[in-house]
């Protein structure tokens, strides 16, 4: 199992809410971690991104937007980060089916449709793709 995996599995065990296990009022300046409730999505929010604690979930809504993944939403939507923050998806062999990681793109929702977010770093040892967001918004994986 990849260890963001494990990570991710672990800190969904802690925060059931999707927000960071050890800050009970949200995640503030010093920054945390939110995992999705299927342990795939995970937002990795750096000290100083956020002034004030703030309750971050991931929801996963019905249906998907691909074959790939489900279309997370990242609440509360609008919220805009000092510093751009981290989002990880983790795929297995199933997501990939006879695709190459090279064809897995992240893509967000704006108001005039789905955008790609261009900074995609895949990491194939892992099996992340990770990429940079700066504002919660609704988040999917597309195949190119």
């Amino acid at each position: 199992m990849p260890h963001r995996t494990a990570l991710a599995a672990l800190l969904a065990s802690f925060a059931a809410t999707g927000c960071d296990a050890w800050n009970a009022d949200g995640i503030g300046a010093e920054g945390g971690v939110v995992v999705s409730p299927d342990g795939r999505l995970s937002l990795e929010i750096p000290p100083g991104a956020l002034d004030e604690p703030v309750e971050i979930s991931i929801e996963i809504t019905g249906g998907t937007a691909s074959p790939v993944a489900p279309v997370y939403v990242i609440q509360p939507l609008g919220l805009t980060f000092q510093y751009p923050t981290e989002l990880v998806f983790d795929y297995d062999d199933e997501v990939l089916g006879e695709r190459e990681p090279g064809d897995l793109m992240m893509v967000t929702h704006r108001e005039l449709g789905w955008d790609y977010l261009p900074d995609r770093v895949i990491d194939e040892d892992d099996q992340t793709i990770s990429v940079s967001l700066i504002a919660a918004a609704a988040v999917t994986v597309v195949v190119e």
